[in-house]
Order: structure tokens, then sequence, then C-alpha cells
């Protein structure tokens, strides 16, 4: 893990990638208990001025115009969508994407999902100059989501998979991640490795299942970096959906400057 101390704690960064990337924290906005403070979505029951104030502190400290960033509807499918210019400026308010993958070659557009515990992903290839997001709790690991976001890039800008850099979010680990066994027979034996019981308890590794997805795809684990920090158990600086219900969601996002 990389962390941009000037910011922190609002929020991390990976230094291996030379453009702006970030992850935020629930840190440094104006919204008040339970989303304390810098709730960065409007699928909760928080004010909307608040959220829209949120976003706007968050552009101005990573500096990068709010009408540049491009936010989905997450609706934990596959359903991945190519950006561009002219669907910025919209970021104040409601989504009107309905998906979980986005990927560009445009400059002047930043592309994020918001997370509270499960894993944002991002993709960028140094050489065609390509950035793509994701966002995948247990649904995106069976649609292989990820995947997607990887054979879209590399189908629509001839990348070359062993460039590709893929960077994953903070997210809830396999050991405070409790499933039902009802979730559990949804997953195919060659997922087995990620699925395993402790106490009577069915666990599942997300992080392990999407490292496993973006291999498949060419990419090396070398060129897979990872933000190791579980949501659930660091609830003071970021959302958790399963440790708190009624809480907000941070973003994880990265931009291709003009």
């Amino acid at each position: 893990m990389s962390v941009n101390y000037a910011y922190y704690p609002y929020y991390l960064s990976f230094d291996e990638i030379p453009v702006p990337n970030f992850c935020t924290t629930r840190h440094g906005g104006v919204s008040i208990w339970p989303y304390h403070s810098s709730n960065l979505s409007f699928n909760t029951e928080d004010n909307p001025e608040n959220i829209r104030k949120n976003r706007i502190i968050i552009s101005e400290r990573l500096g990068i115009p709010v009408d540049k960033f491009i936010y989905l509807n997450q609706i934990h499918t596959d359903k991945i969508y190519y950006a561009k210019i002219f669907h910025c400026g919209k970021a104040l308010e409601m989504p009107c994407i309905d998906g979980d993958g986005l990927f560009t070659d445009e400059k002047g557009i930043c592309l994020v999902v918001m997370l509270a515990d499960c894993v944002g992903v991002f993709v960028y290839d140094p050489e065609k100059n390509v950035i793509g997001v994701c966002h995948s709790g247990w649904r995106g690991c069976l649609l292989n989501v990820c995947g997607k976001l990887v054979e879209n890039i590399v189908e629509n800008f001839g990348s070359d998979k062993g460039n590709l850099i893929a960077g994953i979010s903070p997210s809830i680990c396999k050991n405070c991640y409790t499933v039902g066994c009802d979730i559990v027979q949804k997953f195919p034996d060659s997922y087995s490795p990620y699925v395993f019981q402790n106490k009577n308890m069915w666990h599942i590794d997300l992080k392990g299942i999407i490292t496993r997805q973006l291999n498949e795809k060419g990419i090396r684990n070398e060129n897979i970096l990872n933000l190791d920090i579980c949501t659930y158990e660091n609830t003071h600086i970021f959302y958790s959906y399963r440790a708190e219900k009624d809480t907000g969601r941070f973003i994880f996002g990265i931009y291709l400057p003009e």
C-alpha cells in the first residue's frame, strides 16, 4: 500500500501509477452521523445537499474538476460502458448509468465506483493510455465483471495484456466476509479455494477470486496492486455496510488528465 501523506486521512493512492488515482476515506466531509463525514452516495438517506458538498470537496482536494467525474448507479451486474465526454457534467445528480464498470481513452474523464465492503478495481494501460474501473461483490465475482472489464479494454484498444496494471481497493477481507449456504452453493467447484468454512460460518475471499480472474485475463501478479485494508475492521477509516448497515460510501477512481 502506498499512502499519499499530503492528504491522508482524506484519501490513499498508488504512487506506482503515473496517472491520478485515489481511494477516498470517510473523513473530510460535512455529513453527520451515521454518514460522518465524507459520504459520496445519493443511494443513502443522507442529506443530498451534504453529498453534493462532499463531492465538491473531494474534487477540489484532488484537483480534478467535479464535472469530470462519472458515477454509476451500481446494480451488481456485468454491465460495462465506454465512457465519453458527454457522460460528464452530472456528478452532482443521481447517476443515470445503470451498471458496474466504465472504461475510456478520452482525456479529462475521471471514472469512479462507490464502495462500502465490495471490491473496486481499476485497470490502466500505460502504453495506450486507457483507464477502466469496476465494482464487484459476490455477484460481480460470479459474473466475472473484472475479467470483462479487461476484455473490453483489450478488444477496443488492442491493449497488450502484459502491460496492464490493476489496482484493488480496500474491501471486506475473507475472514470477515461471511455468507449463507445459499450463496456458497452458487459458486462452481472451480472457486472452491476461495470459499471456506470456519466456526460453522461460510466465508468468501472476494479479493482472491478477483486476483485470479485478472490473472486469467493476462494481468501478471506483479502488476496487480492491492490496498490491503479490510473495511469491516477499519470503520474509523472507511465505510462498511456489513459492520454499520446504515452508513455512507467512499469512492475508488482513476483519472486521465487533459
